[in-house]
């Protein structure tokens, strides 16, 4: 072939490939722009099946008059749903993601097309009002990654067939009416970061095939009505960063694989039925941050080993059958500042260890079997806001590191055998709203101080040797609720300041000395319930402004 006839060929060659690319790329922009109409067409057919209100919310969802039916027209950009509010599309103009969380959607989703959607990665539906079940064509979905239609009146069961979601990272079904058990086929979402079920109706037990989710960060399934006991399995979850679980009706054993946990730093198993001892391999989970264990019927002694986790902030124990003795290390939680271990039978005394805490905010050890002295410099850290010991067989004197304690807001010491001062051992408080010491031993008067403590609800001291007078700085407490200073050997008069008290609801100062009458301003206490000023030596007559008592249900004035 000659020179002439090869350049001829390769030209031609050239012009066929030429062709052939143009109509390939022509093709594939019609093809595009078909799958962007089908989109549209799919989303607008969706929109029509909402109610009006949120209909308006999606009012740039339109597409062109039925009479533009030239196809050209059809392609152009003004049918595109790239532009729609909440919509969002890949380079070539296909939906890619739709986020209308928070946009008033009223209606469901079975008019929603699952199928045009061939390219979308991320659905955020959230915090709207969808009702109705979710369909199982949501499975062809095939390239979703986010799912989230947390927030909703949605019902009926999941959907296995949420199964073949096989890229899912994200599946967020949470605070919906949805019940029946969850679908076991869930643990085929090998990719999946984020499982949220919280707040539904679902029962039956947890599927042991959770466990296969080796890529699980977050599991939230608290607040519903699963049974059963924890499956071993969830030990493999060896990336899972947070567990909560809490407020069902799981029983059985906490599970020592737990301890496999090791990435865990919040653990929520509260409102359960939990039985058997805390394993000590929880105490190796040494990023744990956040333990709560509440109102379970856990028994057995508290770990030693808890000392252990040294990024400890949080551990709630309250209300199981814990018993044995407080573990001297947990003086070694360097970083904890919230401990509640009320309402166990837990004995024995309060290790002095626990004033090596100089981060703690809140601890409660009420309703116990606690003996000897309280950690006399329990606030040597001066952020101690919530103390409570009530309930125990303590003896000794208050903590004087309470005095300067300026941080407080709760105080209970009830029900002790508590001695000292009352006048040496309290300070003055600008956040304290609730302080109880009743049923004690102790003695001394009450400093007019209690005055500056001006949004105090509660002052309890009844039960006790105190002496001397009501002061009438008491009266500067206007937000109390509660005063009972009955069973003291209390003097002289009811001060009339008292009625400066309108909040108050009950006032309860029998069994002292008082004398002198019932000042008239008594009666500006319109909202008191009850009231008790018997076994005093209070004389005079009973003035006419207590007829102001509208709300009373109980008035004891006998043994005057």
């Amino acid at each position: 072939m000659g020179m002439g006839s090869a350049s001829a060929f390769e030209k031609v060659c050239s012009h066929i490939c030429f062709a052939f690319i143009t109509l390939f790329v022509a093709l594939s922009i019609v093809a595009h722009a078909s799958t962007s109409f089908e989109e549209a067409d799919a989303l607008v057919t969706w929109k029509a099946s909402l109610q009006n209100d949120a209909q308006s919310q999606l009012s740039s969802w339109t597409l062109l008059p039925n009479n533009a039916t030239n196809f050209s027209t059809k392609l152009n950009s003004s049918t595109s749903p790239c532009t729609w509010i909440g919509i969002s599309c890949n380079p070539v103009g296909s939906v890619i993601k739709i986020n209308l969380s928070r946009s008033s959607l009223k209606g469901s989703l079975h008019e929603f097309s699952f199928s045009s959607f061939i390219n979308l990665e991320y659905v955020d539906l959230s915090q709207n009002s969808l009702s109705g079940t979710i369909p199982h064509q949501i499975s062809d979905l095939s390239n979703l990654i986010y799912l989230n239609l947390s927030i909703n009146q949605l019902c009926g069961k999941i959907p296995p067939e949420i199964a073949l979601l096989t890229n899912l990272k994200v599946l967020c079904l949470g605070i919906n009416k949805l019940y029946g058990s969850i679908p076991q086929e869930i643990g085929q979402l090998r990719s999946l970061n984020v499982l949220a079920l919280q707040s539904n109706y679902l029962d039956g037990p947890i599927p042991p095939s959770l466990g296969n989710l080796i890529n699980l960060g977050y599991l939230c399934l608290n607040q519903n009505s699963l049974s059963g006991s924890i499956p071993l399995e969830l030990g493999n979850l060896t990336n899972l960063v947070e567990l909560y679980i809490n407020n069902n009706s799981l029983a059985g054993p906490l599970p020592r694989e737990i301890g496999n946990l090791k990435s865990l730093k919040c653990l929520s198993l509260q409102k359960n039925n939990l039985v058997g001892s805390i394993p000590t391999s929880l105490c190796e989970l040494g990023n744990l941050t956040y333990i709560d264990l509440f109102q379970n019927s856990l028994s057995g002694a508290i770990p030693q080993e808890i000392g252990h986790l040294k990024s400890l902030v949080f551990l709630q124990l309250s209300v199981n059958q814990l018993n044995g003795s407080f573990p001297t290390s947990i003086g070694e939680l360097s970083q904890l500042e919230i401990f509640y271990v009320r309402d166990n039978q837990i004995s024995g005394s309060i290790p002095q260890e626990v004033e090596n805490l100089m981060k703690l905010t809140v601890f409660r050890v009420a309703r116990n079997k606690l003996t000897g002295y309280l950690p006399q410099n329990i606030c040597q850290n001066g952020l101690l806001r919530n103390f409570t010991a009530n309930g125990n067989n303590l003896i000794g004197p208050i903590p004087k590191s309470l005095r300067n304690c300026t941080t407080l807001y709760r105080v209970r010491l009830e029900g002790n055998q508590r001695t000292g001062n009352i006048s040496e051992v309290f300070g003055i408080y600008p956040n304290l709203y609730y302080i109880n010491i009743a049923n004690n031993k102790l003695h001394g008067e009450i400093s007019p101080n209690w005055g500056k403590s001006s949004i105090l609800t509660n002052l309890e001291f009844g039960g006790n040797g105190i002496t001397g007078t009501i002061p009438s700085e008491i009266g500067d407490i206007t937000k109390l609720d509660v005063l009972d200073l009955s069973s003291n050997h209390l003097v002289g008069e009811i001060p009339m300041e008292l009625g400066r008290l309108t909040s108050l609801v009950k006032l309860v100062l029998s069994n002292n000395q008082l004398s002198g009458g019932i000042p008239s301003e008594v009666g500006f206490l319109t909202n008191l319930d009850y009231v008790d000023l018997s076994n005093n030596k209070l004389s005079k007559s009973i003035p006419g402004s207590i007829g102001n008592f509208s709300r009373l249900f109980h008035m004891d004035l006998s043994h005057n």
